[in-house]
């Protein structure tokens, strides 16, 4: 190791470690004599408002996002680049990417990210890209993934051949155009439309890196935690994604722990599917992408961001009544392949779930007494989804350490709009219980035919719901022999009863309006003809079609709390 890399290390010590110290800004850090170090504190590095006029501009500025800093493209340009400041760190041999921005239809975010080696030579890696983000096209990237130090598995940026690196540099890159592909169809859009980067963190491990805490701690953990938050089941979700959207549920889960202030009634109708087709990795084809599921949380304005974390961690999100998710595998089998978690409902080598409370058992302060409470995905109902899990055996479930955390209650920002973009629609009756989905107005005002081509390739689908008919979790779930009742439930419109159904050719949907209306007056004691039905149509680029139906009667631009 070069002698300037032990003396880094050394004042990096000693400046965390001084009372005098200050931090100048992200990633800065001052002493007493006014001396700024760039490094990373802890295993965490956040890139926001000073270090953005720290680094390097090409072709954006900065400019006011609410009361936050943000990149955003300078006017005229369609593509422009961010370099950060070169940042030191202990040793580590890997580190995730995670943003937040707002991304309008047209617009994407990409961030790179290389690293100096230890040793010798102090080889740098070549520049290598989580892929393009964006809510409203294909999104992630296969070229670029690999050089002959460092590679990308997915989401993570892992050294090769058990090398270490000290060093840090990032590149955000922001594009826009004038048109995007959206199902079969080139559509143009605002030319003038700019993302507004808000934040890049990145979180490291390996090496030396030891997870610490970046928020404002809590003095003193409280023996018992429980967050309000919703339970919602991924199983009972559409068919062919239901097993592999534990990460986006996860995150819905979070959100929705979150969306208790009036103004955000339109965002209630979020779904744990609509999160997954905002974040999917197409490149990967997989929704468990730590890095874009994460930083569709800042699309709804909210700073989130990854970390390689521990059980201080959670208990210190947890204790400020934020929820928070975790990256696990386990058994409800002993000596399987998978480690053994009482209480959880099978066997999985890959699944996130949330975190949403902890306690020691009878005030008894050490780890054989500590609980976490969880509102675990892999359940076989929405009411059987809240969990209570032992800490000494969660922990050897949790080997990765991956900690997905929004550290705030509130949005940072208020975005223009939610980033599931819900459009009013309309079912036009062609008889036989076959209906033509319409949706967006034509040159003449009316209501035109939506065009069906992901939904009939399977890329989007249809799912309806009848208002009332839901589990109610309003009394904390169902106690099984693994699941627990909860002190603190939420209830939630992804608690409703879901159906799943597909879009046949030319855009017809099957659906029996009179049977599901019968149906549901005979389970909520009403008249048929006062069921309310919703129908969505949701698609794999940010939009939902809405339409409705009161009975068998269908109500034209039917939004539930729409935009």
């Amino acid at each position: 190791m070069k002698k300037s890399r032990i003396a880094f290390c050394l004042v990096l010590a000693l400046l965390l470690g001084l009372s005098a110290c200050t931090s100048a800004g992200p990633g800065q850090i001052m002493d007493g004599d006014g001396m700024v170090w760039y490094g990373v504190q802890g295993n965490l590095l956040k890139l926001e408002a000073d270090a953005f006029y720290d680094g390097t501009l090409e072709g954006l500025e900065i400019v006011q996002d609410g009361e936050m800093k943000a990149l955003a493209l300078a006017d005229g340009v369609s593509e422009g680049t961010f370099t950060s400041h070169e940042y030191e760190a202990v040793d580590f041999t890997q580190m995730v990417a995670s943003w937040n921005a707002q991304i309008p239809r047209g617009t994407s975010v990409e961030i790179w990210a290389r690293a100096q080696l230890d040793g010798p030579d102090g080889e740098w890696t070549d520049w290598l890209t989580w892929g393009k983000f964006t809510p409203y096209e294909r999104r992630g990237s296969v070229k670029d993934k690999k050089c002959d130090t460092a590679y990308m598995d997915v989401d993570t940026f892992i050294l090769k051949d058990q090398k270490t690196a000290w060093k840090v540099q990032v590149k955000a890159v922001l594009r826009r155009s004038e048109e995007i592909q959206t199902g079969n169809s080139i559509q143009v859009v605002d030319p003038a439309a700019t993302p507004l980067l808000r934040r890049v963190t990145m979180t490291f491990a390996g090496g030396d890196m030891r997870a610490a805490y970046a928020e404002e701690p809590v003095e003193t953990l409280p023996d018992k935690v429980l967050c309000p938050a919703p339970a919602i089941s991924q199983g009972i979700r559409y068919g062919s994604i239901a097993d592999s959207i534990c990460s986006p549920t996860t995150m819905t889960v979070m959100l929705l722990s979150r969306e208790t202030d009036p103004d955000l009634a339109r965002y209630s109708v979020l779904l744990p599917e609509m999160y997954a087709m905002l974040t999917k990795d197409d490149a990967e084809d997989m929704f468990g992408n730590w890095s874009f599921t994460v930083s569709g949380a800042g699309l709804y304005g909210y700073e989130a961001y990854c970390q390689f974390g521990s059980e201080e961690i959670l208990m210190q999100e947890l204790a400020q009544g934020r929820t928070c998710g975790i990256n696990v595998t386990y058994s409800n089998r002993k000596n399987d392949s998978c480690p053994y978690l009482e209480g959880c409902a099978g066997s999985t080598n890959g699944h996130l779930i949330a975190i949403i409370g902890y306690e020691y058992e009878d005030g008894v302060r050490d780890e054989d007494h500590l609980y976490f409470y969880s509102s675990d995905s892999y359940s076989d109902s929405d009411d059987t989804s809240y969990r209570r899990y032992k800490w000494t055996e969660l922990s050897k479930c949790w080997p990765k350490r991956m900690v997905y955390i929004i550290p705030s209650l509130e949005r940072e920002v208020t975005p223009a709009h939610s980033p599931m973009l819900h459009f009013g629609g309309q079912l036009d009756a062609l008889g036989n219980n076959e209906y033509q989905l319409l949706g967006g107005l034509g040159a003449d005002g009316k209501f035109e035919p939506v065009d069906p081509y992901d939904f009939e390739r399977d890329a989007g689908f249809i799912c309806w719901c009848v208002d009332g008919v839901c589990t109610d979790n309003t009394g904390g779930g169902t106690e099984t022999e693994s699941s627990i009742v909860y002190e603190k439930p939420m209830q939630v419109y992804a608690n409703n009863t879901f159906s799943y159904t597909k879009m046949m050719a030319g855009g017809k949907i099957k659906l029996d309006l009179a049977g599901i209306s019968q149906r549901a007056a005979e389970k909520l004691g009403v008249d048929p003809d006062d069921v309310w039905i919703s129908v969505y149509a949701i698609s794999p680029y940010g939009y939902c079609y809405s339409a409705g139906a009161k009975g068998t009667e269908p109500i034209p631009t039917y939004v539930p709390g729409g935009n």
